[in-house]
């Protein structure tokens, strides 16, 4: 049968959608074709080795895929398709020293509908042709002969051995055909000239040959037909030869490679000298110098190498002179088109070049300049030079020479990342049986991550987290007072050190439940006891993410505590795409009535960077989803200026909830605090608020009307 081929697209920012693709149950041989790109644009892994890693079931695979320029291709075998359902799989690029990963996709994997076979048309036959196989010899098994042999007890072999022979005696014509020969099989050097003639060839090659072309059709008798020339007598890309277009094609862009910026200032100036009624003016290096006294009113005309055409009409464009010296006054610039002025209110004398002003002019309609302008009254000394500049702008900015072009290396072309990423993975299912149990996988994200020591820029982990629903933290400290604890219950997050789901996109496949309560006395439980409680604590000075849970969670400290410590300035952190289900500390006695614990308890520091994007916030026990206090200065950064935090939320519904900025520290940035809403819902107060020793609130919120 033919060969199917299933076409899909990866990209290598893994926060794309996820692709979905269908196969069946223990498929073998299905081709999956994929172009990578980089943040859409085709991505080129020459080089590298493509692996495909995922998950069927709960049986991992890895299958070696094959890589051209930005084509990787698979070929599924059936530990890929062991299982019915989402079988979830990326593309794992690596040349030694970098590894990179796509998005993930996913393959809907159909039930192969296996089973006894009770009754079947085809049953009897099935057996007879077992008896068969069976009775060849002994032992069941078929056995060969190495050569030919007219007395082989092997028949089997036989049969296929006199198949090829058959192959290699000429076809029915009598003539032996280009399927009977290997390539590079017949050479001139073993057949005598004028042996093969035209009639002795088979009919298909015959064929070929009397459909070329002659000579005498042919351009100069070269094989390239009158046709491939147009009008104008030159050879198009479409009339070359395969082989001359696919090195044509496979040339690369300039624009593929580089990054060109051009200089905002459109007046490029060709050198130039003239003499008008007693004063020199010329042009060198884009710098126009005026010498002498005028003995008469001199309207001179300073041709532009290359015309400025003003193409996009209402739009501002700027007039400067810059670096002006002057001893004398009566000099102004107007530009032209030919000798003609454009437009009288877009001019500039040196009076105001002097003090710092530029002529603004918007076109009503496109108009090109081609000429400068420079008018002198009589009389007047003009030992003076300066530089001018056009530019598409409201105002003007600081001079740069017009021939200026910086072109740079594209950055997805050299940059790479370099460091190492490790993978551990946590499922219900994990325990001592399980290989690699302890190593790689576990039972709980706190054994995981307590299991890594050497985490750093250059030594990087992902600890991903199958579907389930995880209590393991709620069971271990179940009963355990906070009451005296010195540090925090639960995951304290460690520096490159990165948390996920199986699935990102699908929050609701990865529940952590955790009701502090558990093992308490409810009616005397207090906040003192739970309060050292919560799924993850940001800690000091780490670099990490959080994506893809559910928080299913009551009676702890906060929903996410994030807390920088005052040592924001190497902390860099996301919560991404999580869903929390808070229900406060409804259980605790001294918290009956409230319903003030926040969602995200936060505590940021000078030059911390956050985001929370796509969460939403479900709250049965809750008035607010954010909230946050400034931290003093507890680094050891010598900085000159200390930037204040920077946090966005995007993206996200608040449920109702509210969102308090506070400062209680005092301002220890150089900079306020920034809190930027994007595209937020459901908020239902933003409230600034401060606390002695603080008298203001440090904190600027922007995206807010």
């Amino acid at each position: 049968m033919n060969e199917y081929v299933a076409k899909i697209t990866l990209d290598l920012n893994c926060q794309a959608t996820p692709v979905v693709i269908s196969a069946g149950q223990y498929d073998i041989g299905r081709k999956i074709l994929i172009t990578l790109t980089a943040d859409g644009e085709a991505y080129d892994a020459t080089g590298a080795t493509a692996v495909c890693k995922g998950k069927s079931g709960s049986n991992y695979f890895a299958v070696n895929a094959t890589v051209a320029k930005n084509i990787v291709t698979i070929t599924t075998d059936k530990a890929m398709l062991a299982s019915a359902g989402r079988t979830v799989a990326k593309i794992v690029l690596t040349d030694g020293t970098r590894t990179y990963s796509t998005q993930p996709f996913v393959i809907n994997t159909h039930s192969d509908y296996d089973g006894d076979i009770t009754t079947s048309d085809y049953y009897p036959e099935l057996l007879d042709i077992l008896s068969r196989v069976i009775a060849l010899t002994e032992s069941g098994a078929v056995l060969t002969d190495t050569a030919l042999d007219a007395k082989s007890v092997n028949p089997v072999q036989n049969k296929v051995l006199t198949a090829i022979i058959n192959n290699l005696v000429p076809n029915e014509e009598g003539f032996i055909n280009t399927f009977n020969l290997a390539d590079g099989a017949v050479t001139t050097a073993i057949i005598e000239d004028g042996a093969v003639t035209l009639d002795k060839l088979a009919a298909d090659l015959a064929k070929i040959i009397n459909n070329k072309a002659n000579k005498a059709t042919t351009l100069d008798g070269y094989g390239i037909t009158d046709a491939i020339k147009n009008a104008a007598g030159t050879v198009r890309v479409v009339n070359l030869a395969y082989d001359v277009k696919r090195k044509f094609d496979e040339k690369v862009n300039s624009s593929e490679l580089f990054d060109v910026t051009k200089s905002i200032n459109l007046a490029n100036l060709p050198d130039y000298s003239q003499y008008q009624n007693g004063v020199t003016i010329t042009v060198s290096k884009n710098k126009i110098s005026l010498s002498g006294t005028s003995t008469a009113a001199i309207n001179a005309f300073l041709p532009l190498k290359t015309p400025i055409a003003l193409l996009q009409a209402n739009k501002p464009y700027c007039l400067s002179l810059q670096d002006f010296t002057t001893n004398n006054t009566g000099c102004v610039f107007y530009p032209a088109h030919g000798q003609t002025v454009i437009d009288s209110k877009w001019l500039l004398s040196e009076v105001s070049a002097l003090k710092n002003a530029a002529a603004t002019y918007t076109p009503t309609q496109d108009i090109v300049i081609d000429h400068i302008k420079i008018a002198i009254a009589a009389n007047r000394l003009t030992d003076n030079s300066c530089y001018l500049q056009i530019e598409q702008n409201n105002q003007k900015t600081a001079y740069v020479n017009p021939e200026r072009i910086v072109q740079k290396v594209k950055p997805t072309l050299y940059q790479a990342p370099d460091y190492t990423m490790h993978y551990l993975y946590v499922s219900n299912d994990y325990n001592e049986n399980t290989e690699g149990f302890g190593e790689t996988k576990f039972n709980s994200i706190l054994s995981a991550n307590n299991s890594i020591s050497d985490n750093s820029y250059h030594n990087r982990y992902t600890i991903v987290v199958m579907e389930g629903i995880y209590t393991d933290l709620q069971d271990k400290y179940a009963g355990m007072s906070d009451v005296g604890l010195v540090g925090y219950r639960g995951v304290m997050t460690k520096d490159y050190v990165y948390y996920e789901s199986e699935n990102i996109y699908n929050p609701a496949a990865t529940v952590i439940k955790w009701d502090g309560a558990t093992g308490f006395d409810k009616s005397t439980l207090k906040s003192e006891d739970i309060i050292k409680k919560c799924p993850f604590h940001l800690d000091l000075n780490v670099h990490t993410h959080i994506k893809g849970f559910t928080f299913d969670c009551k009676n702890i400290r906060y929903g996410i505590h994030l807390e920088s410590g005052g040592t924001g300035y190497a902390t860099n952190w996301v919560v991404g795409h999580c869903t929390f289900i808070w229900g406060g500390r409804a259980d605790c006695v001294d918290y009956a009535n409230k319903a003030t614990v926040p969602v995200f308890g936060c505590g940021h520091s000078f030059g911390e960077v956050g985001l929370i994007e796509n969460c939403k916030i479900i709250p049965t026990h809750c008035t607010i989803g954010y909230q946050s206090h400034d931290n003093a200065d507890n680094s050891d950064f010598g900085l000159p200026i200390k930037v204040g935090a920077k946090i966005t939320i995007k993206d996200c519904d608040f449920g109702g909830t509210e969102i308090q900025a506070r400062t209680l520290k005092g301002a220890y940035a150089d900079t306020p605090n920034v809190l930027t809403l994007d595209n937020c819902i459901n908020i239902s107060a933003i409230n600034k608020m401060y606390a002695a020793p603080a008298d203001h609130c440090d904190w600027d919120i922007k995206g807010v009307s």
